[in-house]
């Protein structure tokens, strides 16, 4: 083979293998850029992945703690050095133990130093709450979790995940002071702290179920108004909570004490042995509460009335015997207050006859059977008979006419004196109608309003109708209000003074009734809007045997004619109290004297008979 063709091949042959490494090298370098992108796309991931958690650990509001087993602290985030209140130069390389556990609850140094995490022990399982304590002594609430992993170095790590809920903890802590507030506000009285009328239900119903005989004192105050009336309602409030104090002090161990409302509580007594003790305890009650108190410098004191009665049957409710009590109450009130009186046999008669009375004065109150009867008013200084007063009669079924001071208590006891008084607004201006057709239309008609009619949202609607329809003149028409109406401490500013101020700015006229034996008579006269007052039957009837009624009544007469009212006296019997009455400066009376209470036809009669017969009795005058 010629040099030149052997030289060729053997150039063509180098050649291809110059080509074929030239590939392989090419091969190999494409085979380690694909390694070198992929290993610059790993570091790539785990740069941002670092950045990630670095992001994260150093803006996450949560704190974060890495520690080895021993507690020791080898690395924390910034939510964390805030949350306690330290930087990370002070917390690295300690153990939490030594700054973060309250002072007084902090481990010993070789506690601490003895100290090592347990991947077993169940208290570092789930959510942990500890109080901690940061730098500058205040207190928190730090919400925790535990988890556990090794570093690349095959090391153990504890990783530590704080929350601070202190907020959280006050806020359930609040949530649970209003609760229990208002679980003991159903159950007691604001004001002393005893049980109320719910709690005393539940109580005495499970007391009556357990067997034995169940007392129950009743006590209402008897002065409560007398205080209000005079030193105001704080003083009232200091009277509520001396007579809450002395009655815990005085009852027996697993006895209930309860305030109604208003000045009146109830002892529940369980298992009682008698009547006796029960009244024997209430006597106790009775002698400490009359002990005065301290009220901003004074010495008050105060009495109570009680009622006393036991279970009698093992289907009693506690509804009956607060019944019982309530009229054993009743009657330590009516004997004369400051006693205890007991519910024994004979209030019982007494109680189940005043219980039928009940049915039936209710009974006829909705049925309308009550009527009227007018009682002449005298004019002291005319001479002549110049009004009536309508007067609530209840016919009987033997034909005799029970008088209103028999049942009219009972009456204001059932809530019922609203529609009765509104019975005798209606009857007095049917009255006084009659008058005008019989030409008698100059005299006025008066009628009782009790404090249910002056609250009643009907009255004075009511009123004005009924004079419009019948074309009255308001003039015409008078108010009497009892003198013992409950104004209040603030006479002027009640709302049954603005009702009164509205009557007589309406036309009316207004009287104050039972003058003389109220709690405050002579603020009435100067913060009520009055046309007058009618002095009290009990002054009257005595002026002329006892001096200091006669002053009394006297002293009204004047001071009602210095302040421009009208004064008329009740309850004139004789001719005697009429001249002495006259000698005094009172305008006007009544009287069995002047006439009787009389029937609507009676009294238009008895003026028509009696209009030439009356000269001996202005004679008299």
């Amino acid at each position: 083979m010629p040099i030149v063709v052997l030289y060729m091949v053997v150039v063509s042959l180098a050649a291809l293998l110059l080509a074929s490494a030239l590939v392989e090298q090419g091969r190999r370098i494409g085979r380690l850029r694909g390694v070198l992108d992929g290993t610059r796309r790993d570091l790539t991931r785990q740069l941002r992945a670092a950045e990630n958690f670095r992001m994260a650990a150093e803006h996450a509001s949560d704190g974060i703690v890495i520690q080895n087993m021993g507690g020791t602290i080898l690395w924390a985030n910034p939510a964390y050095c805030r949350m306690v209140r330290r930087p990370a130069a002070q917390i690295v390389g300690r153990s939490p133990l030594e700054f973060v556990i309250p002072e007084a609850e902090r481990p010993s140094e070789e506690e601490i130093r003895a100290f090592r995490y347990d991947r077993a022990d169940p208290a570092y399982h789930g959510l942990v709450l500890r109080l901690n304590q940061r730098s500058d002594g205040e207190l928190f609430w730090n919400q925790h979790s535990v988890s556990y992993l090794q570093s690349s170095t095959g090391e153990e790590r504890v990783i530590l995940v704080c929350r601070d809920v202190s907020a959280q903890i006050e806020d359930q802590e609040r949530l649970r002071e209003i609760r229990n507030q208002l679980e003991y506000g159903a159950r007691h009285d604001i004001l002393t702290g005893v049980a109320n009328r719910s709690e005393l239900l539940r109580f005495t119903s499970h007391a009556l179920g357990q067997g034995g005989r169940t007392g129950m004192l009743h006590l209402d105050i008897d002065t409560f108004k007398d205080i209000n009336d005079t030193h105001g309602h704080s003083a009232g409030d200091r009277t509520l909570e001396h007579v809450a104090d002395r009655i815990r002090e005085g009852v027996r161990p697993g006895d209930l004490v309860a305030r109604l409302g208003g000045d009146e509580f109830v002892v529940v007594c369980p298992d009682i042995g008698s009547l006796d003790d029960l009244a024997g305890i209430g006597a106790d009650l009775r002698r400490a509460i009359a002990r005065p108190f301290d009220w901003q410098g004074l010495r008050l004191g105060c009495d109570i009335s009680i009622g006393a009665a036991l279970s009698e049957t093992a289907g009693d409710t506690p509804e009956d015997l607060m019944l019982r009590s309530d009229f054993a109450l009743y009657e330590a009130k009516r004997q004369g207050r400051a006693r205890v009186e007991v519910y024994d046999e004979g209030l019982h008669q007494r109680h189940s006859a005043q219980v039928r009375l009940s049915h039936r004065l209710r009974a006829a109150v909705e049925a309308g059977e009550l009527v009227h009867h007018f009682q002449p008013v005298f004019d002291m200084h005319r001479g002549e008979v110049t009004g009536f007063e309508a007067l609530v009669r209840w016919p009987q079924a033997d034909g005799s006419m029970m008088p209103p001071d028999r049942f009219l208590p009972l009456a204001a006891q059932l809530g019922l004196m609203g529609r009765i008084d509104l019975g005798s607004m209606n009857a007095a201006l049917q009255f006084q109608r009659r008058l005008n057709w019989a030409g008698l239309g100059d005299l006025t008609v008066g009628f009782n309003a009790s404090d249910d009619l002056l609250t009643h949202p009907e009255f004075v609607p009511r009123l004005v109708h009924g004079v419009e329809s019948r074309r009255i003149d308001r003039g015409k028409v008078a108010i009497e209000i009892l003198e013992t109406t409950m104004f209040g401490a603030n006479v002027a500013g009640s709302s049954e003074a603005a009702v009164i101020a509205d009557l007589k700015a309406a036309g009316f006229q207004v009287y104050l009734d039972d003058f003389g034996i109220g709690y405050a008579g002579l603020s009435h006269l100067t913060g009520l809007e009055v046309t007058g007052v009618k002095i009290d039957r009990s002054l009257v009837q005595n002026i002329l045997k006892d001096t200091a009624s006669a002053t009394v009544v006297q002293a009204i007469a004047r001071l009602c004619e210095d302040l421009g009212l009208r004064v008329l006296a009740e309850g004139v019997e004789d001719r005697a109290t009429a001249e002495r009455l006259g000698s005094f400066g009172c305008g006007a009376i009544q009287g069995y004297w002047i006439g009787r209470p009389m029937p609507e036809d009676a009294a238009v009669d008895w003026l028509r008979e009696t209009a030439g017969a009356i000269e001996p009795l202005r004679a008299a005058l």
